[in-house]
């Protein structure tokens, strides 16, 4: 009788713990009937142009096939309960497998089922692969203030030893804060500067990151026209991506300047950062304009720089 070795045994156990992690990864259960996941499912790929196939497989089990040009997805929706579906969706790009594109599934059943407003896409096929790349380093924040007031907004990392920046409007009379990292770990963080007339604030998180946006390498001047990405959490959906462009000059409010964008901006998207195409850091969401969701107002890169630089003073 043959034994297997330990190192083999060991490379084994690997190989199965990083395909349960990546089973994980592509299945969410939600309080859906089945037929109705189905119908709103295929509505979300029809209207972003898949052709979408069904077809029914054991019990309780459909399978979707949807594609549009080179993409390509599969989603098995299997009954849980009369009224809870299991789902798991899988997503390709010229036969390559990409998990990002699989969030932008989640965010959109998790606003179906929460009755957001909030848009989300069903495909990321024209946002640039450096800006998909900057998800993981954007985090979702929810600040208690007393009395159960609790709000929620967008910051992104820019230091890998625990630094967060984000706006600061939010945080007068904050007790304390929750933040949401892409993968749904959670940790308590500590304000550590803000300046309310720059609208920006730092939080220090006990965590070390792997992923992170530098300041450095941000760009500093934006034309009149530049398309541009803002990535996010509108109405608390983490890593929601939406395209823009500049359509006006730079704005003087209390001596400092903000870019006019075109651009939807939910409540959560405060503090988003925004990306040009190569997934350069060129501003943050402040805010919408008032009375609508699709003109919003930037913090220029310069003003987060000379921010955190002054605290390195």
């Amino acid at each position: 009788m043959k034994y297997i070795t330990a190192p083999i045994l060991f490379f084994l156990v690997l190989l199965a713990t990083a395909a349960l992690a990546s089973a994980q990864e592509n299945t969410g259960k939600y309080p859906v009937p089945s037929s109705e996941m189905e119908d709103i499912v295929n509505d979300w790929l029809s209207e972003a142009g898949f052709i979408v196939y069904r077809s029914a497989m054991e019990a309780g089990l459909i399978r979707m096939k949807a594609q549009k040009g080179n993409e390509s997805w599969e989603i098995l929706l299997r009954q849980n309960s009369p009224l809870a579906t299991e789902v798991q969706a899988f997503y390709t790009r010229d036969d390559r497998p990409d998990p990002t594109h699989v969030q932008t599934l989640w965010n959109f059943l998790s606003a179906y089922h929460n009755g957001s407003d909030a848009d989300v896409e069903a495909s990321n096929a024209a946002i640039p692969t450096p800006v998909l790349a900057r998800i993981e380093s954007v985090v979702c924040i929810t600040a208690d203030l007393g009395d159960d007031n609790t709000i929620q907004f967008s910051g992104f990392i820019v230091d890998s030893s625990g630094l967060i920046l984000c706006t600061a409007h939010y945080l007068k009379g904050v007790r304390s804060m929750t933040l949401t990292l892409f993968d749904g770990l959670k940790l308590g963080g500590a304000l550590i500067k803000i300046d309310y007339e720059r609208d920006l604030a730092l939080i220090n998180v006990n965590q070390q990151f792997n992923a992170s946006v530098s300041l450095a390498d941000g760009i500093r001047l934006l034309g009149m026209g530049q398309k541009v990405y803002s990535v996010g959490c509108p109405e608390n959906l983490g890593g929601t991506i939406y395209s823009g462009f500049i359509n006006g000059p730079p704005r003087s409010v209390n001596d400092h300047f903000l870019w006019q964008a075109s651009m939807k901006v939910y409540p959560g998207s405060s503090g988003s950062p925004v990306f040009d195409g190569s997934g350069n850091l060129v501003a943050m969401v402040k805010a919408r304009h008032k009375g609508t969701d699709s003109l919003g107002f930037l913090i220029p890169c310069e003003t987060m720089i000379s921010f955190v630089r002054d605290m390195v003073k």
